[in-house]
């Protein structure tokens, strides 16, 4: 007689453990459909990072820095490892508000490639971009985008573009100013 309750209660036990997996399982999942696993999924609006003025021939670009957990909070507007692509015409004036969102201290530049700490033109990066903006901080900066090709915008605070917080700015060959996030590459 032993054996049979035995039976039955092995049973239980395996449909109760069965049932508690499933239940984490389900539980995984909708908490993986909720997290942010990659910049993409947690950003703000595009259209508040950037506008333009035609006439004024001028493009004005919101940068908040550490914006979210991203790339370990090392990002701008949530995507940093150059996901973020921003087009500008050649000749605009570019006007840069950078806002450190994060803990730590971050800087917004823009430079002509990896690990370069000069910016790539006159007056393009926060002040003292290596020392970076204390945490809530703000501060703005303005510059001619007057030689085409492609650039970083990056954080020069040590060891912060290492950790991938860079995106890229590319001057030239469009007629208006342009976001776009970038996949799978």
């Amino acid at each position: 007689m032993d054996r049979p309750q035995e039976s039955s209660r092995t049973c239980h036990r395996l449909d109760m453990c069965r049932a508690v997996v499933s239940l984490l399982a389900a539980a995984t999942c909708a908490l993986a459909a909720t997290t942010p696993l990659s910049a993409s999924t947690a950003t703000a609006p595009h259209a508040r990072w950037l506008t333009w003025n035609p006439r004024a021939r001028t493009a004005s670009l919101l940068l908040i820095a550490g914006y979210n957990g991203a790339n370990n909070g090392f990002n701008f507007d949530g995507y940093g490892r150059g996901t973020m692509l921003v087009d500008v015409p050649l000749g605009w004036r570019v006007r840069v508000t950078c806002t450190n969102a994060g803990s730590i201290a971050h800087s917004c530049a823009i430079v002509d490639g990896p690990l370069t700490v000069t910016p790539a033109f006159r007056g393009a990066a926060t002040p003292n971009p290596v020392a970076g903006l204390r945490s809530g901080a703000t501060a703005r900066f303005a510059f001619i985008a007057g030689r085409a090709g492609s650039y970083r915008i990056a954080c020069l605070v040590p060891g912060q573009e290492d950790a991938r917080m860079w995106d890229v700015l590319v001057v030239g060959g469009v007629r208006r100013p342009t976001v776009e996030i970038r996949t799978g590459f």
